[in-house]
């Protein structure tokens, strides 16, 4: 018998009122009967057959695949209850504590969103298993983190937990920390999608076109330059600055990164941070923005592992002068009234500084330490007529134009100037020796020999360093680099950075 059989008949012949009362009557049955039940006995029994299907050595791979495919809807469509049970100081019955590493209180998020269909595109970032991979966004976040807050990966486990019949038990997890948990058909592995929170971060998903933007009309970019952190911080792991080149921004290390982080040993070891500025300004400012930047951010967050730096094209020429010394004797080859400036002097601390003492490797990617002949040509005349600088550093630097180092009729130079073979600055750089190990990743195209070979944009004889403790030819051009020959060369090199830095061992949760 349905509801509506039951009050079919009185709705027709009672009063105005009283045939509302049964209409809302009937449609709130009609509602509990179309809704399947939120917690209890049905759900954790739907759980628990497709947590059987996923232990058993005799399901198939298609069986496995359904089974998670079911207990991923299932846990969606009951996410918010499940949450709370996870906010439980013992989720899954016991199985975990809130205190454990790798265990999340849900609170700790400004949202949790269930990853719907998994973006499979990189190797490595995925295992297949029991749990909702899900994103857990961390707002803000602190100064450095992305406009977006971070994206974390996280799991949502849901469990029957056995203390009582038809009851069940969740827990939200770090699924590299917790890669398996019990149950009374067997362990059974912990799902784990980190492609995704990758994909939805700001810290490398910045908008197309910006790069451009950014080059030509700086006076629109926002806020000072800075560090932002893919991660939340972790002073246990390396960071590894990745400082992107002329007319470009973050964005462009999102292929290079997800094949690195494939990498578990780079993901145990690693957590990587990127340099965001206006890439139009004169190249020494820019050097010295960053080195305010590595400062500022180390200061906030107290101690840490020595950095490794990796730039590509101009971005190279910023990690190299912090690893270099230019004191003040070689400053004035290029400005000779430098020694009147105080030592504050934007000017004089963006041509006189030492070495950084918090880095231990630098990785210089298709970099022209020696300028490209591009920056000279009609092209390059034709971007620097286009650049507009932001009033602030107008302002500054109107009193010192003209002894800003390759200064065209008193005007500020830019980027491009600075990336001439003519460059002053650059020559005195090239004079100088890195204080820790170096490594070139240099592009070739293979149109003619290797000493007179290209990238496109920087030759050879530009990118080589006779003193790099490697040097590996990409067949690439130069925004070949994320080309897989990179990439091994980058994994080769961290995994050298950790084998000789001291480290403690992965905390990972066991389970009873």
């Amino acid at each position: 018998m349905h509801a509506s059989d039951t009050v079919k008949g009185p709705i027709k012949s009672a009063p105005a009122a009283l045939r509302l009362a049964g209409l809302l009557l009937c449609l709130l049955l009609a509602a509990c009967q179309s809704v399947p039940p939120t917690s209890g006995p049905t759900l954790c029994a739907r759980l628990d057959e497709s947590v059987r299907v996923l232990a058993s050595p005799q399901s198939s791979a298609r069986q496995r695949a359904q089974a998670g495919a079911d207990y991923r809807a299932l846990a969606a469509d009951h996410l918010p209850e499940l949450l709370q049970d996870a906010a439980r100081p013992d989720p899954l019955g016991g199985l975990l504590r809130q205190d454990q590493p790798g265990v999340y209180a849900p609170a700790g998020f400004a949202d949790i969103a269930p990853v719907g269909r998994p973006r499979v595109t990189q190797p490595g970032l995925h295992r297949a298993g029991l749990g909702l991979p899900s994103i857990g966004r961390v707002f803000p976040g602190g100064a450095n983190a992305p406009s977006a807050g971070y994206q974390v990966p996280v799991t949502l486990l849901a469990l029957p937990t056995g203390t009582a019949p038809g009851s069940c038990g969740a827990a939200l997890v770090d699924p590299e920390r917790v890669s398996r948990v019990p149950g009374k058909h067997g362990a059974v592995p912990v799902a784990m999608d980190l492609e995704a929170p990758l994909d939805a971060t700001r810290a490398i998903g910045l908008r197309r076109g910006e790069g451009l933007t950014n080059l030509l009309r700086s006076d629109r970019f926002r806020g000072r330059p800075r560090i932002v952190f893919l991660q939340p911080f972790d002073p246990d792991k390396t960071p590894v600055v990745l400082i992107h080149g002329l007319m470009s921004t973050p964005r462009m290390w999102a292929p290079l990164v997800k094949p690195l982080l494939a990498d578990p040993r780079i993901r145990a070891r690693f957590q990587f941070w990127f340099f965001y500025y206006p890439t139009s300004q004169p190249v020494p400012l820019s050097a010295l923005q960053l080195r305010e930047a590595l400062d500022d951010t180390t200061r906030t967050h107290g101690p840490h592992r020595p950095l490794v730096l990796i730039g590509h094209s101009m971005g190279g020429i910023l990690a190299r002068a912090q690893v270099s010394r230019i004191d003040l004797a070689q400053a004035k080859t290029i400005s000779p009234q430098l020694a009147s400036f105080p030592a504050d002097n934007p000017v004089r601390r963006a041509l006189v500084f030492a070495p950084r003492t918090d880095v231990s490797r630098a990785v210089f990617m298709f970099t022209p330490h020696r300028g490209s002949a591009l920056a000279v040509t009609s092209l390059g005349a034709w971007g620097i007529r286009l650049i507009r600088f932001p009033e602030w550093l107008l302002s500054e630097f109107a009193h010192y134009a003209h002894l800003v180092p390759d200064t065209i009729a008193g005007r500020l130079p830019t980027s491009i100037h600075g990336l001439s073979p003519q460059s002053r600055f650059l020559r005195l750089l090239d004079q100088t020796r890195p204080k820790v190990p170096s490594h070139s990743i240099i592009g070739d195209r293979g149109r003619g020999p290797l000493a007179t070979s290209s990238d496109g944009v920087v030759p050879y004889r530009s990118a080589h360093l006779e003193f790099a403790e490697s040097e590996v030819i990409v067949p690439t051009g130069h925004s070949g680099f994320a080309h897989p020959l990179a990439v091994a060369e980058l994994r080769r090199i961290l995994r050298a950075q950790a084998a000789a830095t001291p480290h403690p061992p992965t905390r990972e949760v066991t389970t009873p």
